[in-house]
Protein backbone atom coordinates (compact mmCIF):
# COMPACT_ATOMS: atom_id res chain seq x y z
CA UNK A 1 0.00 0.00 0.00
CA UNK A 2 3.06 2.10 0.94
CA UNK A 3 4.50 1.77 -2.37
CA UNK A 4 1.26 2.04 -4.03
CA UNK A 5 0.61 5.97 -2.83
CA UNK A 6 3.99 6.71 -3.08
CA UNK A 7 4.19 5.71 -6.64
CA UNK A 8 0.98 8.14 -7.22
CA UNK A 9 2.25 10.40 -5.74
CA UNK A 10 5.51 10.86 -7.43
CA UNK A 11 3.01 10.63 -11.00
CA UNK A 12 1.68 13.31 -9.41
CA UNK A 13 4.84 15.45 -8.88
CA UNK A 14 6.13 14.52 -12.01
CA UNK A 15 3.09 16.30 -14.00
CA UNK A 16 3.32 18.89 -12.42
CA UNK A 17 6.67 19.67 -12.24
CA UNK A 18 6.52 19.31 -16.14
CA UNK A 19 3.82 21.69 -16.74
CA UNK A 20 5.58 24.00 -14.26
CA UNK A 21 8.50 24.06 -16.82
CA UNK A 22 5.78 24.16 -19.69
CA UNK A 23 5.16 27.95 -18.72
CA UNK A 24 9.04 28.84 -19.05
CA UNK A 25 8.98 27.60 -22.35
CA UNK A 26 8.83 30.15 -25.53
CA UNK A 27 4.84 28.38 -26.32
CA UNK A 28 1.92 30.78 -26.85
CA UNK A 29 -0.57 31.32 -24.07
CA UNK A 30 -3.00 29.81 -26.23
CA UNK A 31 -1.00 26.51 -26.69
CA UNK A 32 0.36 26.49 -23.30
CA UNK A 33 -3.30 25.68 -22.14
CA UNK A 34 -3.87 23.29 -24.70
CA UNK A 35 -1.01 21.42 -23.65
CA UNK A 36 -1.90 21.00 -19.72
CA UNK A 37 -5.34 20.24 -20.89
CA UNK A 38 -4.01 17.62 -22.73
CA UNK A 39 -1.64 16.23 -20.21
CA UNK A 40 -4.38 16.14 -17.54
CA UNK A 41 -6.39 14.29 -20.02
CA UNK A 42 -3.91 11.41 -19.92
CA UNK A 43 -2.88 11.67 -16.13
CA UNK A 44 -6.82 11.17 -15.44
CA UNK A 45 -6.67 8.28 -18.02
CA UNK A 46 -3.74 6.48 -16.55
CA UNK A 47 -4.81 6.25 -13.16
CA UNK A 48 -3.07 3.55 -11.17
CA UNK A 49 -0.80 3.00 -13.54
CA UNK A 50 2.60 3.52 -14.22
CA UNK A 51 4.13 6.09 -16.35
CA UNK A 52 5.37 4.45 -19.31
CA UNK A 53 5.82 4.52 -23.57
CA UNK A 54 3.33 1.72 -23.35
CA UNK A 55 0.91 3.16 -21.63
CA UNK A 56 1.14 6.51 -23.88
CA UNK A 57 0.38 4.07 -26.67
CA UNK A 58 -2.66 2.57 -25.27
CA UNK A 59 -3.98 5.66 -24.44
CA UNK A 60 -3.61 6.85 -28.03
CA UNK A 61 -4.96 3.47 -29.16
CA UNK A 62 -8.06 3.79 -26.94
CA UNK A 63 -8.41 7.35 -28.75
CA UNK A 64 -8.57 5.46 -31.88
CA UNK A 65 -10.81 3.10 -31.20
CA UNK A 66 -13.39 6.01 -29.73
CA UNK A 67 -13.62 7.80 -33.21
CA UNK A 68 -11.15 10.35 -32.77
CA UNK A 69 -9.45 11.84 -35.93
CA UNK A 70 -5.81 11.34 -37.23
CA UNK A 71 -5.38 14.79 -36.41
CA UNK A 72 -6.84 15.25 -32.30
CA UNK A 73 -4.89 11.81 -31.92
CA UNK A 74 -1.32 13.53 -33.06
CA UNK A 75 -1.92 16.99 -31.20
CA UNK A 76 -2.10 14.71 -27.79
CA UNK A 77 0.86 12.73 -28.67
CA UNK A 78 3.17 15.91 -29.19
CA UNK A 79 2.57 16.84 -25.53
CA UNK A 80 2.87 13.44 -23.71
CA UNK A 81 5.91 12.96 -25.98
CA UNK A 82 7.63 16.09 -24.75
CA UNK A 83 6.48 14.99 -21.67
CA UNK A 84 7.91 11.46 -21.21
CA UNK A 85 11.32 12.76 -22.89
CA UNK A 86 10.83 14.73 -20.08
CA UNK A 87 11.29 11.90 -17.58
CA UNK A 88 14.15 10.36 -19.65
CA UNK A 89 11.29 7.92 -21.27
CA UNK A 90 11.93 7.18 -24.90
CA UNK A 91 8.29 7.79 -26.84
CA UNK A 92 7.84 7.73 -30.65
CA UNK A 93 5.27 6.93 -33.01
CA UNK A 94 5.10 7.10 -36.64
CA UNK A 95 2.22 8.98 -37.78
CA UNK A 96 0.98 8.21 -41.84
CA UNK A 97 1.13 11.87 -43.50
CA UNK A 98 -1.99 12.62 -44.29
CA UNK A 99 -2.95 15.55 -46.54
CA UNK A 100 -6.50 17.05 -46.67
CA UNK A 101 -7.57 19.83 -48.71
CA UNK A 102 -8.78 23.02 -46.74
CA UNK A 103 -13.02 23.65 -48.23
CA UNK A 104 -12.79 26.51 -51.14
CA UNK A 105 -15.08 29.61 -50.82
CA UNK A 106 -14.99 32.27 -53.80
CA UNK A 107 -15.48 35.66 -53.04
CA UNK A 108 -19.49 35.29 -54.17
CA UNK A 109 -19.36 33.35 -50.69
CA UNK A 110 -17.96 35.99 -48.73
CA UNK A 111 -20.24 38.81 -50.44
CA UNK A 112 -23.09 36.44 -49.84
CA UNK A 113 -22.03 36.28 -45.88
CA UNK A 114 -21.93 40.20 -45.60
CA UNK A 115 -24.98 40.45 -47.00
CA UNK A 116 -26.34 38.20 -44.11
CA UNK A 117 -24.79 40.40 -41.75
CA UNK A 118 -26.75 43.79 -43.49
CA UNK A 119 -30.22 41.73 -43.10
CA UNK A 120 -29.61 41.34 -39.55
CA UNK A 121 -32.55 43.36 -37.50
CA UNK A 122 -33.03 43.44 -33.76
CA UNK A 123 -31.08 44.31 -31.04
CA UNK A 124 -27.44 42.59 -32.40
CA UNK A 125 -28.33 44.78 -35.79
CA UNK A 126 -26.00 47.49 -33.83
CA UNK A 127 -23.34 45.14 -34.40
CA UNK A 128 -23.19 44.79 -38.02
CA UNK A 129 -20.64 47.14 -38.67
CA UNK A 130 -18.15 45.47 -36.15
CA UNK A 131 -18.92 41.86 -37.57
CA UNK A 132 -18.55 42.97 -41.04
CA UNK A 133 -15.04 44.07 -40.33
CA UNK A 134 -14.45 40.82 -38.44
CA UNK A 135 -15.23 38.79 -41.67
CA UNK A 136 -13.29 41.68 -43.58
CA UNK A 137 -10.38 41.20 -41.39
CA UNK A 138 -10.51 37.76 -41.18
CA UNK A 139 -10.90 37.76 -45.27
CA UNK A 140 -8.55 40.36 -46.48
CA UNK A 141 -5.34 39.82 -44.31
CA UNK A 142 -5.35 35.42 -43.21
CA UNK A 143 -4.96 36.71 -39.39
CA UNK A 144 -5.64 33.52 -37.23
CA UNK A 145 -8.77 34.26 -34.70
CA UNK A 146 -6.30 34.72 -31.91
CA UNK A 147 -4.43 37.30 -33.50
CA UNK A 148 -7.32 39.44 -34.29
CA UNK A 149 -8.85 39.33 -30.99
CA UNK A 150 -4.90 40.89 -29.71
CA UNK A 151 -5.13 43.13 -32.45
CA UNK A 152 -4.78 47.00 -31.46
CA UNK A 153 -5.12 50.25 -32.65
CA UNK A 154 -1.43 50.42 -32.45
CA UNK A 155 -0.87 47.65 -34.38
CA UNK A 156 -2.36 49.29 -37.33
CA UNK A 157 -0.84 51.85 -39.70
CA UNK A 158 -2.06 54.00 -42.71
CA UNK A 159 -0.95 50.68 -44.97
CA UNK A 160 0.20 47.84 -42.63
CA UNK A 161 -1.59 45.78 -39.99
CA UNK A 162 1.75 44.45 -37.58
CA UNK A 163 0.81 40.88 -36.14
CA UNK A 164 2.77 40.85 -33.11
CA UNK A 165 3.72 37.75 -31.31
CA UNK A 166 1.83 35.24 -33.73
CA UNK A 167 2.21 31.48 -33.69
CA UNK A 168 5.54 30.38 -32.76
CA UNK A 169 6.17 33.57 -31.34
CA UNK A 170 6.46 35.21 -34.66
CA UNK A 171 5.83 38.90 -35.48
CA UNK A 172 4.63 39.71 -39.05
CA UNK A 173 3.49 42.26 -41.44
CA UNK A 174 0.64 42.55 -43.63
CA UNK A 175 -0.20 44.90 -45.64
CA UNK A 176 -3.39 46.62 -46.11
CA UNK A 177 -6.06 46.16 -49.03
CA UNK A 178 -7.96 49.38 -49.89
CA UNK A 179 -11.51 47.44 -49.18
CA UNK A 180 -10.20 47.18 -45.39
CA UNK A 181 -8.48 50.49 -44.13
CA UNK A 182 -10.98 52.66 -44.77
CA UNK A 183 -13.74 50.61 -42.82
CA UNK A 184 -11.35 49.59 -39.92
CA UNK A 185 -9.73 53.05 -39.56
CA UNK A 186 -13.51 54.37 -39.45
CA UNK A 187 -14.64 51.91 -37.12
CA UNK A 188 -11.61 52.35 -34.47
CA UNK A 189 -12.73 56.27 -34.87
CA UNK A 190 -15.88 55.87 -34.44
CA UNK A 191 -15.84 53.64 -31.37
CA UNK A 192 -12.70 55.75 -29.74
CA UNK A 193 -10.67 52.67 -29.36
CA UNK A 194 -7.53 53.48 -26.87
CA UNK A 195 -4.35 52.51 -28.80
CA UNK A 196 -3.27 49.61 -26.91
CA UNK A 197 -6.49 48.82 -26.19
CA UNK A 198 -8.19 45.43 -28.34
CA UNK A 199 -10.28 46.51 -31.45
CA UNK A 200 -12.35 43.21 -30.56
CA UNK A 201 -12.71 42.85 -26.56
CA UNK A 202 -13.67 38.91 -26.18
CA UNK A 203 -12.20 35.65 -26.42
CA UNK A 204 -11.04 33.50 -29.63
CA UNK A 205 -13.98 31.61 -28.90
CA UNK A 206 -16.52 33.87 -28.90
CA UNK A 207 -15.18 35.22 -32.59
CA UNK A 208 -15.26 31.72 -33.38
CA UNK A 209 -18.71 31.49 -32.69
CA UNK A 210 -19.57 34.76 -34.16
CA UNK A 211 -18.62 33.66 -37.83
CA UNK A 212 -20.57 30.43 -36.95
CA UNK A 213 -23.19 32.19 -36.35
CA UNK A 214 -23.43 33.92 -39.43
CA UNK A 215 -22.08 30.55 -42.08
CA UNK A 216 -25.14 28.95 -40.47
CA UNK A 217 -27.48 31.65 -41.49
CA UNK A 218 -25.42 31.80 -45.30
CA UNK A 219 -25.67 28.39 -45.51
CA UNK A 220 -22.21 27.51 -44.96
CA UNK A 221 -21.34 24.32 -42.65
CA UNK A 222 -17.82 24.19 -43.15
CA UNK A 223 -17.46 27.78 -42.80
CA UNK A 224 -14.95 29.00 -39.87
CA UNK A 225 -12.42 31.86 -39.00
CA UNK A 226 -9.32 29.30 -40.55
CA UNK A 227 -11.57 28.53 -43.19
CA UNK A 228 -11.09 32.56 -44.26
CA UNK A 229 -7.78 32.21 -43.20
CA UNK A 230 -7.90 29.55 -46.07
CA UNK A 231 -10.06 32.27 -48.39
CA UNK A 232 -6.97 35.17 -48.08
CA UNK A 233 -4.58 32.00 -49.70
CA UNK A 234 -6.51 30.73 -52.21
CA UNK A 235 -7.68 33.68 -52.80
CA UNK A 236 -3.78 35.16 -53.81
CA UNK A 237 -2.99 31.80 -55.19
CA UNK A 238 -5.57 31.81 -57.70
CA UNK A 239 -4.81 35.36 -59.01
CA UNK A 240 -0.75 34.56 -59.89
CA UNK A 241 0.82 35.91 -56.41
CA UNK A 242 3.77 34.48 -55.47
CA UNK A 243 3.76 31.17 -53.00
CA UNK A 244 6.86 32.74 -51.30
CA UNK A 245 5.11 36.00 -50.39
CA UNK A 246 1.86 34.10 -49.43
CA UNK A 247 3.89 32.31 -47.16
CA UNK A 248 5.47 35.06 -45.61
CA UNK A 249 1.61 37.09 -45.48
CA UNK A 250 0.44 33.81 -43.45
CA UNK A 251 3.40 33.31 -41.15
CA UNK A 252 4.08 29.64 -42.55
CA UNK A 253 7.61 28.25 -40.95
CA UNK A 254 7.75 26.14 -44.31
CA UNK A 255 6.77 27.01 -47.43
CA UNK A 256 5.55 23.11 -48.00
CA UNK A 257 2.71 24.14 -45.72
CA UNK A 258 1.62 26.66 -47.75
CA UNK A 259 2.02 24.55 -50.81
CA UNK A 260 -1.16 23.22 -49.96
CA UNK A 261 -3.27 25.88 -51.73
CA UNK A 262 -1.44 25.53 -54.75
CA UNK A 263 -3.20 21.60 -54.71
CA UNK A 264 -6.59 23.49 -53.90
CA UNK A 265 -5.96 25.85 -56.87
CA UNK A 266 -3.92 24.03 -59.14
CA UNK A 267 -3.72 26.33 -61.88
CA UNK A 268 -0.26 25.68 -62.71
CA UNK A 269 -1.77 22.08 -63.92
CA UNK A 270 -3.51 23.94 -66.71
CA UNK A 271 -0.63 24.10 -69.38
CA UNK A 272 -0.30 20.03 -69.27
CA UNK A 273 -3.71 19.38 -69.19
CA UNK A 274 -4.20 21.54 -72.66
CA UNK A 275 -1.83 19.28 -74.18
CA UNK A 276 -4.63 16.92 -74.83
CA UNK A 277 -6.96 19.54 -76.36
CA UNK A 278 -4.05 19.93 -78.45
CA UNK A 279 -4.12 16.22 -79.75
CA UNK A 280 -7.33 15.97 -80.12
CA UNK A 281 -7.65 19.56 -81.97
CA UNK A 282 -4.07 18.23 -84.28
CA UNK A 283 -6.23 14.71 -85.11
CA UNK A 284 -9.36 16.68 -86.53
CA UNK A 285 -7.70 16.58 -90.35
CA UNK A 286 -8.71 12.66 -90.35
CA UNK A 287 -11.86 11.86 -89.98
CA UNK A 288 -13.11 8.95 -87.70
CA UNK A 289 -15.36 7.55 -89.98
CA UNK A 290 -12.87 7.06 -92.89
CA UNK A 291 -10.48 5.86 -90.30
CA UNK A 292 -13.02 2.79 -88.98
CA UNK A 293 -14.11 2.49 -93.08
CA UNK A 294 -10.56 1.44 -93.50
CA UNK A 295 -9.78 -0.47 -90.04
CA UNK A 296 -13.04 -2.68 -91.41
CA UNK A 297 -12.00 -2.90 -95.09
CA UNK A 298 -8.94 -4.24 -94.04
CA UNK A 299 -10.11 -6.82 -91.81
CA UNK A 300 -12.30 -8.23 -94.49
CA UNK A 301 -9.65 -8.48 -96.85
CA UNK A 302 -7.94 -10.32 -94.70
CA UNK A 303 -10.80 -12.71 -93.57
CA UNK A 304 -12.24 -13.59 -96.85
CA UNK A 305 -10.37 -15.73 -99.74
CA UNK A 306 -12.00 -13.97 -102.60
CA UNK A 307 -9.74 -11.16 -101.96
CA UNK A 308 -6.32 -11.44 -102.51
CA UNK A 309 -3.81 -9.18 -102.64
CA UNK A 310 -0.39 -10.04 -104.55
CA UNK A 311 3.06 -8.52 -102.82
CA UNK A 312 2.44 -4.80 -104.91
CA UNK A 313 0.09 -4.31 -103.20
CA UNK A 314 -2.54 -4.75 -106.22
CA UNK A 315 -5.60 -6.67 -105.39
CA UNK A 316 -7.06 -9.40 -107.41
CA UNK A 317 -10.51 -9.70 -106.70
CA UNK A 318 -12.62 -12.49 -107.24
CA UNK A 319 -16.18 -10.93 -107.78
CA UNK A 320 -18.00 -9.27 -111.19
CA UNK A 321 -19.03 -6.65 -109.05
CA UNK A 322 -15.89 -5.73 -107.68
CA UNK A 323 -14.34 -5.17 -110.93
CA UNK A 324 -17.01 -3.44 -112.14
CA UNK A 325 -17.39 -0.73 -109.45
CA UNK A 326 -13.23 -0.71 -108.83
CA UNK A 327 -12.53 2.22 -111.80
CA UNK A 328 -15.72 4.32 -110.25
CA UNK A 329 -14.65 4.33 -106.60
CA UNK A 330 -11.03 5.25 -107.59
CA UNK A 331 -11.40 8.33 -107.28
CA UNK A 332 -12.56 8.55 -104.01
CA UNK A 333 -9.69 6.49 -102.89
CA UNK A 334 -7.23 8.89 -102.06
CA UNK A 335 -9.93 11.05 -99.46
CA UNK A 336 -9.60 7.36 -97.72
CA UNK A 337 -5.96 6.62 -97.30
CA UNK A 338 -4.29 7.35 -93.95
CA UNK A 339 -2.13 10.50 -93.97
CA UNK A 340 0.72 10.44 -93.25
CA UNK A 341 3.57 12.28 -90.74
CA UNK A 342 -0.65 12.63 -88.40
CA UNK A 343 -0.03 11.32 -85.03
CA UNK A 344 2.78 8.64 -86.09
CA UNK A 345 6.02 8.45 -87.25
CA UNK A 346 6.95 9.05 -90.87
CA UNK A 347 8.07 5.03 -90.91
CA UNK A 348 4.70 4.43 -89.71
CA UNK A 349 2.93 6.22 -92.01
CA UNK A 350 4.78 5.06 -94.96
CA UNK A 351 4.37 1.68 -94.21
CA UNK A 352 0.54 1.51 -94.23
CA UNK A 353 0.37 3.36 -97.24
CA UNK A 354 2.97 0.36 -99.05
CA UNK A 355 0.87 -2.43 -97.56
CA UNK A 356 -2.33 -1.95 -96.88
CA UNK A 357 -4.79 -1.14 -100.11
CA UNK A 358 -6.87 1.51 -99.95
CA UNK A 359 -10.79 1.24 -98.93
CA UNK A 360 -13.87 2.71 -100.07
CA UNK A 361 -15.92 3.80 -97.24
CA UNK A 362 -19.33 1.06 -96.67
CA UNK A 363 -22.34 2.38 -98.17
CA UNK A 364 -25.67 2.54 -96.28
CA UNK A 365 -27.41 0.35 -98.59
CA UNK A 366 -25.12 -2.21 -99.12
CA UNK A 367 -27.05 -5.77 -98.42
CA UNK A 368 -24.00 -7.29 -99.74
CA UNK A 369 -20.35 -7.48 -98.42
CA UNK A 370 -18.95 -7.83 -101.63
CA UNK A 371 -20.85 -4.23 -102.75
CA UNK A 372 -19.89 -2.78 -99.71
CA UNK A 373 -16.21 -3.49 -99.95
CA UNK A 374 -13.87 -1.96 -102.69
CA UNK A 375 -10.67 -2.23 -103.16
CA UNK A 376 -8.96 -0.24 -105.86
CA UNK A 377 -5.95 -1.11 -108.15
CA UNK A 378 -3.40 1.36 -107.46
CA UNK A 379 -3.23 5.10 -105.33
CA UNK A 380 -4.01 8.14 -107.56
CA UNK A 381 -1.75 10.47 -109.03
CA UNK A 382 -0.52 13.37 -106.47
CA UNK A 383 -1.31 10.51 -103.26
CA UNK A 384 0.90 10.01 -100.37
CA UNK A 385 1.36 6.03 -102.25
CA UNK A 386 3.15 7.96 -104.98
CA UNK A 387 6.18 9.21 -102.79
Amino acid sequence: MTDYITAQTQTIADFADYIAELSTQLITPNTLSQYKQQLRTFQAWLGDRPISANAAKLFLAQMRENGYSEKSIRLYYVPIRAFLEYLHIPFKIRFRRQRHLPPYHSAADLQRLLDVIDTRAGPWAQNKERDKLIFLILSFTGTRRSELVALRPCDVTADYIHIRHGKGDKDRTIPLSDQLASPLRDYINNQAIRPTEPIFPFTPNRLYRIVKYYARAAGFSNLSPHALRHYFATALVERGAPLRAVQELLGHSNIATTSLYLDLIPSHLKSSIALLDESLSGSKSVSISESLSLSLSLSLSTKNPKYRIKKGGIPICGSKSMKATSSRLSSTSASLRPLPNIGQGNEASSASVRDAPTASQETPNAGDTKRSLSLTASPPIGSSGSR
